[in-house]
């Protein structure tokens, strides 16, 4: 029988303890234990969602929401009875939201998702432009800033009514020579042409605009003429017209310093699409996307009464 194993010294002993890695990471995770118990915040409780509670801010904001109706200031009576609206819709949200009935639904979708761009749409003006930043943006974009051309001009109106259209032209094309070499402001041309049912004189018109009021074919004729001349017969789509164009303003580029408000508003609209279209393609990342490739004809659905199907009727 072999004699009893001798036990180590007590230094020995210590010696080998120290020396065993178990007990240096034990040590360390006692370290670590005792420093976050003594420097890290203390931990928030978790919120009961059995507990509603509104702040100075909520009754401020409830208050001002009735001044905006343009409803008189709430007092006490009335601020409170405004609370607990706020608090009976507030619990029936979670209700629903415990039922499951924010799921799926459409409007709750559309507001939740409105609300994320406006979000977006706040973050996009944390960081305003500098003048130099604008300037060299707007110096990038000022093909969008391009004023159009206008045109100031006087006409003398023949109707079509009663002699019909050929008549008119006639009428104006006979009393073209006649005033050709009156000035636009002269008292002679008062008893030419027919009553015109609105304005006589148009300032600082864009094409676009008296197409509008006159037809395209019309405001083309009139931007194609000479200033200071009387030309014609030029027709609309109320008749047929002796016109005098005052002047002419061609396009231009404003400075930025005429037009500095649109320009910050269009870099800030610019940037924002810039932000959600970034934020978007990052959210849509995130998520697996499936989306059926299926034909409209597919669905089985009756079109319209009275609707056609798309190409209907073409080549007919």
């Amino acid at each position: 029988m072999p004699p009893p194993e001798t036990p180590p010294p007590p230094r020995r002993l210590a010696a080998r303890l120290l020396r065993d890695p178990l007990l240096h990471f034990l040590v360390a995770g006692l370290a670590l234990f005792v420093a976050y118990d003594a420097f890290a915040p203390e931990a928030q409780p978790a919120a009961d969602p059995m507990r509603i509670e509104l702040t100075a801010d909520d009754m401020k904001q409830l208050a001002l929401a009735q001044v905006a109706q343009g409803l008189p200031l709430p007092d006490g009576r009335q601020l409170q009875a405004l609370a607990e609206q706020r608090v009976m819709q507030r619990i029936l949200a979670r209700e629903a939201a415990a039922f499951g009935l924010d799921r799926d639904d459409d409007v709750i979708e559309r507001r939740l998702a409105q609300k994320m761009d406006f979000l977006l749409a706040d973050l996009s003006q944390l960081n305003p432009p500098t003048r130099d930043e604008l300037a060299a943006w707007y110096a990038d974009h000022a093909a969008e800033f391009t004023q159009p051309a206008r045109a100031s001009f006087r006409h003398v109106y023949f109707s079509p009514d009663g002699l019909g259209g050929a008549a008119a032209e006639a009428a104006a094309a006979a009393a073209l020579p006649a005033i050709a070499g009156l000035p636009a402001s002269s008292p002679a041309l008062a008893g030419v042409g027919d009553r015109f049912m609105f304005q006589d004189y148009y300032g600082g018109r864009t094409a676009e605009a008296v197409g509008k009021e006159f037809g395209p074919e019309f405001a083309a004729a009139v931007f194609a003429e000479m200033p200071g001349t009387w030309a014609g017969p030029i027709r609309s789509g109320y008749g047929w017209h002796l016109v005098h164009l005052d002047s002419l303003e061609p396009a231009r580029v404003p400075a930025l310093d005429e037009i500095e408000a649109d320009v910050r508003a269009a870099w800030t609209n610019a940037r924002y699409k810039e932000i959600r279209e970034r934020a978007e393609d990052d959210m849509r990342a995130r998520y697996t996307v499936v989306i059926p490739d299926l034909d409209p004809a597919d669905l089985g659905l009756a079109a319209p009464r009275g609707a056609s199907a798309p190409g209907a009727g073409l080549g007919q």
